[in-house]
This record gives structure tokens, C-alpha cells and sequence, in this order.
């Protein structure tokens, strides 16, 4: 079985909410740094991609993954390695 790094990586999200808010007030929200971990399975220009559940492999050697992450690349900050 192919091993993966275990990353944390730290990207700003996006947000929004349902509560009402005023303009003002909306105007002064910050933005938000978010940080996920988990399996790095990909990571180029456009997207980084993590898994969260690893459940061995299919009949073909495939790895089958359930939980997973995709973040456009522009949203990342940056990416540690986890030991």
C-alpha cells in the first residue's frame, strides 16, 4: 500500500452566515484562517486534496478513501508536514 504524508494545511475559507448583521458590521468581519489535516493525496497548482479515512484497497490495488477535502490552491497559506 502507497504511503502519504500527513499534512496540516492552513488556507483562509470562505464564509457566510444567516444571522442578520448590518452593513457596517458586516463590512468589518475578518477573514478566516482555517487548518485541516489529514492524507495529502494531491497537491499542484489548482487544488490540494486530503483524505480523512484510509480503508485499505479495492480487488484492482486501488486505495479506497471516504472523507475528503479539496482546497483551490489560491486559498492556501501553507502546508506542514505532520510526523
Amino acid at each position: 500500500m502507497k504511503k502519504y504524508k500527513i499534512v496540516e494545511v492552513e488556507w483562509i475559507d470562505a464564509q457566510s452566515s444567516l444571522e442578520p448583521m448590518t452593513i457596517s458590521d458586516l463590512e468589518k468581519q475578518p477573514i478566516i484562517t482555517t487548518y485541516s489535516s489529514g492524507y495529502l493525496i494531491k497537491q499542484d497548482k489548482e487544488k490540494v486534496v486530503l483524505a480523512f479515512m484510509m480503508f485499505g484497497e479495492d480487488k484492482s490495488g486501488e486505495l479506497i478513501m471516504k472523507h475528503y477535502q479539496i482546497i483551490p490552491e489560491k486559498m492556501v497559506k501553507k502546508i506542514k508536514i505532520l510526523k
